[in-house]
């Protein structure tokens, strides 16, 4: 089990973890707000904090946005890290970012529900997107960032097992009228 430490508890933080380590590694994981706890713990450990609390762990700069109740304008500056995109960046820590609240960021599509320029449908047009913006719409981010934290829990937690999701499609059609051409007979 990997124990994640954080300052406070937020519904946002715990859907993000269940949604990376749960769903998408096959991890179980726990969250905490005890840092005594966190240090006492004898196997993988994330810091999703400030400040470092031991030498062992995996420690991850928190961005405020997980910790926040309403929803407001998040500033993204994007840089480069191992060839892809990323924003929320960090100054400490073992990553370069804020994975988990880019994560929720992108999944949760948090940019839709600020003010913005619809669509001739009356949605939100894909061309308002960070992601359209700044050229990575059809990218997996997610998924790269993911490997890369894989990456890092590996060299810190050699024996940890985890289960990257294997790709399959599964091609479906919107039909919106079903039996619009029917013929009768």
């Amino acid at each position: 089990m990997v124990l994640i430490y954080s300052h406070t508890g937020s519904a946002r933080l715990l859907y993000i973890c269940s949604f990376i380590f749960k769903e998408h590694l096959g991890l179980p994981f726990q969250l905490t707000i005890d840092s005594e706890k966190f240090r006492a713990h004898a196997g993988p450990k994330i810091n999703y904090s400030d400040l470092a609390i031991t030498a062992g762990e995996l420690h991850i700069q928190n961005h405020s946005l997980l910790f926040e109740q309403n929803i407001k304008y998040q500033p993204v500056d994007r840089f480069t890290v191992n060839n892809y995109p990323a924003f929320f960046k960090t100054a400490n820590g073992d990553f370069p970012f804020d994975i988990l609240a880019a994560s929720f960021y992108l999944i949760t599509r948090y940019e839709e529900y600020l003010p913005h320029e619809k669509d001739m449908y009356g949605r939100y047009h894909h061309e308002n997107s960070l992601a359209y913006k700044e050229g990575f719409l059809k990218i997996p981010l997610i998924n790269y960032w993911i490997h890369d934290l894989v990456n890092v829990l590996q060299e810190k937690y050699p024996a940890l097992n985890m289960q990257l999701p294997v790709f399959s499609f599964h091609p479906t059609y919107d039909i919106d009228i079903a039996y619009s051409y029917k013929v009768a007979f």
